[in-house]
């Protein structure tokens, strides 16, 4: 499933294997097992748009935390 900022509040995405928090992150898709962030420093491209950068991993888990929405997302095993 992807989350984006439109279908989950402020869900925090963490690398466990590096033990680090991913920060400006664009879209989680637990299908597929991406994150995509945007690139720092924060710039835009020739159509405007943010550029971005997508990050793999072996497995994604959300974790819900008694609620309806993800809160926080488990990811493990970067890919490189």
């Amino acid at each position: 499933m992807k989350f984006t900022p439109r279908n989950v509040d402020r869900a925090t995405v963490f690398d466990v294997d590096t033990k680090k928090q991913l920060k400006q992150v664009l879209m989680v898709n637990t299908e597929t097992r991406s994150v995509v962030v945007a690139k720092q420093p924060l710039r835009l491209n020739h159509k405007g748009s943010v550029e971005r950068e997508t990050i793999h991993f072996d497995a994604i888990h959300p974790i819900y935390g008694g609620g309806i929405k993800p809160c926080l997302f488990h990811c493990y095993g970067r890919l490189p």
